[in-house]
């Protein structure tokens, strides 16, 4: 395990550990291609099939957080 405590050799952008050879780039900024990003804008139809899609997750997920569960319910065995 290296703690890259013999220095570093700086070349083209690039430094890398005289020991082990990590390497780590100096010289770079942010990916993102020229001009403004363009915004998606979904049709009304698949806009309303997204939110019916979403209303049935949450409901699905209600209804199993109110299903009773564990050895207390009524409707399960108990196993001894």
């Amino acid at each position: 395990m290296c703690a890259h405590r013999a220095g570093w050799t700086r070349v083209g952008g690039e430094a890398r550990c005289d020991r082990c050879g990590t390497r780590r780039f100096t010289d770079y900024g942010a990916l993102r291609p020229p001009g403004m990003p363009v915004a998606v804008t979904p049709s009304p139809e698949s806009g309303r099939a997204a939110d019916r899609a979403a209303a049935r997750w949450v409901a699905a997920r209600q209804a199993a957080r109110l299903l009773p569960r564990g050895p207390g319910c009524a409707h399960l065995p108990v196993r001894r």
